[in-house]
């Protein structure tokens, strides 16, 4: 009986060495598998990598040549019709476009559509926009209206005959008055309540010719005409809007050159345009001239929003000159274009000039995008979201064009 026993045992340790021997084999098996998987998957995974990593060195090169080239003809993707498009002025808004005529002003998109339309009675209306704000002003008229993306913010009555209108970054709107000898700058805030009203004396500052608020709204700067027995030169004054004291005078700036009607304030920084050149100062309450602009060539255009500022110049040569600086008023970019423009608009960091058909479009980055022909007579041009798109009003409607060689 001890010899069965013993021989079952035997045979069951056999079998479940069997069994074992069994398992190891299907672990074996199942683990050459897995490496098998392993390895076509990774070869899977570097083929997938390989083609992304083509594909993107392909898009890259793609849209390298697309940025970089100049394109000279434009092809258009739609049109839409806008009523009396050639008595309007425009200007680019809140990321749309700001639409105004003497019986109402509107934001618009690119297609035409309004935002919001504000009824008003202007016989001359001008515009200027600055940040989050606009300004419609009825120039020869005594209306001003302030807007900001959401529509109308408040609205002012002059007392005497406007010349000129700007807006600050805070929302104040700054107006010359006319008044003989004696005119007037007033200041706003955003709800059409006045701030100031400073009456200048042309025998001792001179007369106003462009005036700023900074973005803080403590500050109120003033351009000058002055005429001495020296001739036709420049002054700027700085005023503090905050104090009480009847000398609200900060800084006063003589200059050689005439005034030719620019200024603003670009954060702690202010820029003042002369017939030549122009003035860079740092600081509000006290600022110093850090930088002196000086041109050979007549400044025909000027352009800024709040990091860049630039000029396009009339050469000797009869060539026009474009040059951008920075707020320390440090170059850019430096252009010279062969032909002239009567307009040009500066946004997202595109210069784009347009006379008629013809067009020009440079980037801060000295990329000379597009030179060639629109195909109709353009009354107000602004770059879309998307590469080489573009919104062009003219007197059939709204435009929204591609760039092509």
């Amino acid at each position: 009986m001890a010899g069965i026993r013993e021989h079952k045992t035997d045979l069951r340790q056999k079998m479940r060495q069997e069994s074992i021997e069994d398992l190891q084999d299907e672990y074996e098996i199942l683990d050459r598998i897995d490496e098998d998987y392993e390895r076509k998957l990774s070869h899977r995974r570097r083929r997938i990598v390989i083609t992304v990593a083509i594909i993107a060195l392909l898009l890259a090169a793609v849209l390298i040549v697309m940025i970089f080239q100049t394109y000279d003809s434009v092809q258009v993707l739609r049109n839409h019709d806008l009523s009396d498009a050639g008595n309007n002025g425009y200007e680019s808004f809140a990321g749309d476009i700001l639409k105004y005529n003497c019986d109402g002003v509107s934001l618009m998109n690119a297609n035409g559509e309004d935002k919001w339309n504000q009824a008003v009675q202007i016989q001359q209306p001008a515009a200027v926009v600055n940040g989050d704000y606009a300004v419609v002003a009825d120039v020869t008229g005594t209306d001003v209206y302030i807007f900001d993306e959401k529509g109308l913010c408040g609205q002012a009555s002059c007392s005497k005959p406007i010349e000129k209108a700007s807006v600050s970054a805070g929302g104040i709107a700054t107006v010359i008055q006319e008044n003989g000898a004696t005119p007037v700058v007033s200041c706003f805030n955003d709800a059409g309540e006045l701030l100031l009203e400073h009456q200048a004396a042309l025998h001792e500052t001179g007369y106003p010719i462009a005036a700023a608020v900074s973005d803080d709204g403590e500050v109120l700067a003033v351009s000058y005409m002055k005429i001495s027995q020296q001739g036709v030169g420049g002054q700027v004054i700085y005023y503090d809007l905050k104090t009480k004291d009847k000398d609200k005078k900060l800084f006063t700036k003589e200059t050689d050159q005439e005034a030719v009607g620019e200024i603003w304030f670009m954060g702690d920084t202010s820029v003042v345009i002369g017939e030549t050149g122009c003035l860079v100062y740092k600081g509000i309450k006290k600022p110093e001239l850090k930088k002196e602009l000086s041109f050979e060539g007549e400044i025909e255009k000027v352009f800024h929003d709040d990091r860049y500022f630039g000029f396009v110049t009339r050469e000797q040569s009869g060539s026009r000159k474009l040059t951008v600086c920075g707020r320390s008023g440090s170059v850019k970019l430096e252009k010279t274009m062969p032909g002239s423009f009567e307009k040009v608009s500066f946004t997202d960091n595109q210069i784009i000039l347009y006379s008629g058909q013809t067009c020009s479009i440079y980037t801060l980055k000295g990329i000379h995008r597009f030179d060639g022909q629109l195909q109709d007579h353009a009354l107000f041009m602004a770059p879309l979201k998307g590469l080489n798109r573009y919104a062009v009003v003219t007197n059939d409607g709204i435009t929204t064009v591609h760039l092509t060689k």
